[in-house]
């Protein structure tokens, strides 16, 4: 009995598992490029820090192998101390952060506190706003003697002391960090106190506890997987860290381990790019082990918090509380954005750091004059754009590939792209100079933009690949198996219907990755050159220098520049929403 002859359900099932028999071997065929593309990319680099560790020279010369670098870095003492400093610091960070980030995910979420609308766009701006940018301007606001809000201190009468506030110190750094670091928690908190089901509250209050009794004993406890995994991803991250650490943490004498892995590239001479790579893999193994601690107790623990029955959304009064986090929310965003960027905008706009006189524009000229700051402003728009999008590309056929291609070797993409999650950003440079320096065809790419393209779309993958594979998920195969038997190509099937669904997901990736690489120190500053600077590295140097001022000018351009960029992104969006309306 052929197709035919049978019913038209019948024929229609023996199409469509003719068609998968068909492209099966094309469908194979792109995974198996897939795995070489993400082997290179990811694999290949981290397999070449492992092979760094073990050389007697830097990327790309002829040297020796020997496990001098491992044991030199090893038995330094000061190594042990630094992994001490750093886990101290990532730990008080992350309990101001959880707890500020909960504070406020609770607020926006259960509460009547007025201004509880203004949280999230505060913590779009704080998360928006490049870290390099972020701790230049709490370190010219916070300096001993010469910040703003010490030159400020010392103008009121009858108050003891020269100073109140020192950011080059312990509690700097922690302080500044946990500012940052909260708008991240939040947004990792807001799905979950969200979902939180209202009826657990209405039995407590029942049962006769108060209402701080029901956060403490019934909110909480719920959320117990979620704050544990919270804490361990903020716990990693407060290890990568580099930005705060390096530029106020070093001029206090605190050295932490992303900070004690540059330094043996740059402090020494000649540059220990072994010891790097050793403490590098130490470092690597610490966030690995984490990440396997989180994922293994939030496997282990689930609690249902939305159920079937009907759930009441009522926000609670908290009466005169509600006055008090109002006034907690002003003060986060008093200093975690009106502060910061305030002192940027004015900082750019006085003739010398400390010097609080006359407004001048000779900041901007220097700035505007200068062809390595103009051309370090060219880059990052172009890099952080193009890297962006290869990024997000990247995240996409990957997750797409995982979920419908049936090869066996479907799932290796995806595990060779989270491999680079447990590196953070300063050894991603690392490992992409033994990568790339090593191999004398890809040694022509350094000392070009492309390396950091390259490296920054790398590092901007696992992060792009959270904000897509939701999307991807939610299209069924249905879609795309009706437009192969109405005679659809594979590639145009994946363009109109799959290209379109995602799109919103695909743009908001994009742009978070694009954010992100515009500001990302950690990559570019083993990678840069005189030639390809990035504005970060830019400002790091002039900060370094003490042109300050220079630095907070650097930043109100860059803004502006990305202002325009997307002003004119999203005019021409609705001429072309205008137009394709003139032609339906």
């Amino acid at each position: 009995m052929t197709a035919r002859t049978l019913p038209r359900g019948t024929a229609r099932a023996g199409r469509i598992v003719r068609l998968r028999r068909r492209f099966l071997p094309a469908d194979t065929l792109v995974v198996l490029l897939l795995v070489l593309v993400v082997g290179f990319l990811f694999i290949y680099p981290f397999l070449m820090l492992v092979f760094g560790a073990f050389r007697t020279a830097a990327p790309g010369l002829p040297g020796d192998f020997s496990a001098d670098g491992i044991t030199g870095a090893y038995k330094d003492s000061k190594v042990w101390g630094t992994l001490r400093n750093s886990a101290l610091y990532s730990g008080a960070v992350q309990v101001l952060c959880l707890t500020m980030g909960a504070f406020f995910a609770w607020v926006v979420t259960r509460t009547t506190t007025p201004l509880r609308r203004l949280v999230t766009p505060i913590m779009v701006l704080v998360f928006a706003t490049p870290t390099i940018f972020f701790t230049i301007g709490w370190g010219m606001l916070g300096r001993d003697p010469a910040g703003l809000i010490n030159a400020g201190y010392r103008q009121v009468p009858l108050l003891p002391g020269d100073s109140i506030v020192n950011v080059e110190s312990w509690y700097g750094i922690i302080g500044v960090t946990a500012l940052k670091l909260t708008a991240i928690v939040y947004f990792l908190f807001l799905g979950s106190f969200m979902g939180l089901n209202r009826s657990l509250e209405e039995a407590s209050r029942v049962a006769g506890a108060g209402r701080l009794s029901t956060v403490l004993r019934v909110e909480l406890p719920v959320l117990a997987p979620a704050i544990t995994g919270i804490a361990i991803l903020g716990f990693t991250a407060g290890l990568s860290l580099l930005d705060i650490p390096l530029l106020l943490g070093l001029p206090a004498g605190i050295h932490v381990f992303p900070t004690e892995i540059l330094s043996h590239v740059t402090a020494v001479t000649p540059s220990d790019y072994a010891g790097a790579s050793a403490l590098s893999m130490l470092l690597v193994a610490i966030v690995i082990g984490l990440v396997l601690v989180q994922r293994r107790l939030l496997g282990q623990r689930s609690f249902v918090t939305v159920t079937g029955k009907s759930d009441d959304r009522a926000r609670w009064d908290i009466g005169r509380w509600k006055y008090a986090c109002t006034a907690v929310i002003v003060l986060y965003g008093l200093l975690a954005v009106l502060l910061p960027v305030g002192q940027l905008v004015v900082g750019s706009l006085q003739p010398f750091f400390g010097v609080y006189g006359n407004l001048t524009m000779a900041n901007y000229t220097a700035v505007l004059d200068d062809p390595e700051t103009m051309s370090a402003l060219v880059t990052t728009l172009i890099v952080s754009g193009v890297a962006g999008l290869a990024g997000t590309a990247i995240a996409v056929v990957v997750t797409y590939a995982g979920k419908n291609s049936r090869s066996r070797l479907r799932s290796v993409p995806v595990m060779g792209v989270w491999i680079l999650m447990a590196l953070p950003g300063i050894t991603v440079g690392l490992a992409i100079l033994w990568a790339y320096l090593a191999v004398p065809g890809l040694r022509e790419l350094y000392s070009t933009i492309w390396i950091l393209v390259i490296a920054l779309a790398v590092h901007a993958v696992p992060i792009t690949s959270r904000a897509t594979e939701g999307s991807i998920a939610q299209i069924g195969t249905e879609l795309e198996e009706a437009a192969r038997i109405c005679g659809t190509s594979a590639t145009r099937t994946l363009v109109v219907i799959t290209g379109r669904l995602i799109l919103p997901s695909f743009l908001v990736g994009w742009f978070v990755a694009a954010v992100l690489s515009a500001g990302n120190l950690d990559v570019p500053i083993l990678l840069a050159s005189p030639d390809n600077q990035t504005l970060p590295v830019k400002a790091y140097s002039l900060y370094q220098s003490g042109d300050a001022g220079q630095a907070g000018a650097a930043f109100c351009v860059m803004m502006a520049s990305f202002i325009v960029v997307l002003a004119v992104g999203w005019t021409a969006s609705l001429l072309l929403r205008r137009l394709g309306r003139g032609h339906s």
